[in-house]
């Protein structure tokens, strides 16, 4: 398999798996959308750019602001580094 179609193979199975988080029936857009709120307030309370809380969670910018807008579907894990990362309790993005 070429370097081209590698790449564009893990292309379409990153895209299959952003749908697939979006779409799914157990997705709630309202607490996403609440979390989101809840990211983007302590975030800003701490000084940090979009940009910033990116670099340090290792996420691309876009992928922020995804969350941030409930857009997109956080895993537990890069939640409880967010919270790390934001001197919060995981708790804060639920209240």
């Amino acid at each position: 398999m070429s370097a081209s179609s590698r790449s564009e193979t893990q292309e379409a199975l990153t895209q299959e798996l952003r749908n697939a988080a979006t779409s799914s029936p157990a997705f709630d857009r309202g607490l996403a959308a609440k979390i989101g709120t809840r990211i983007a307030t302590r975030r800003s309370l701490c000084g940090f750019s979009q940009l910033q809380l990116a670099a340090r969670l290792g996420i691309e910018t876009a992928e922020v602001s995804a969350y941030e807008q409930g857009e997109k579907r956080m895993s537990c894990k890069l939640l409880l580094e967010t919270a790390k990362q934001l001197n919060a309790t995981p708790r804060f993005f639920f209240q």
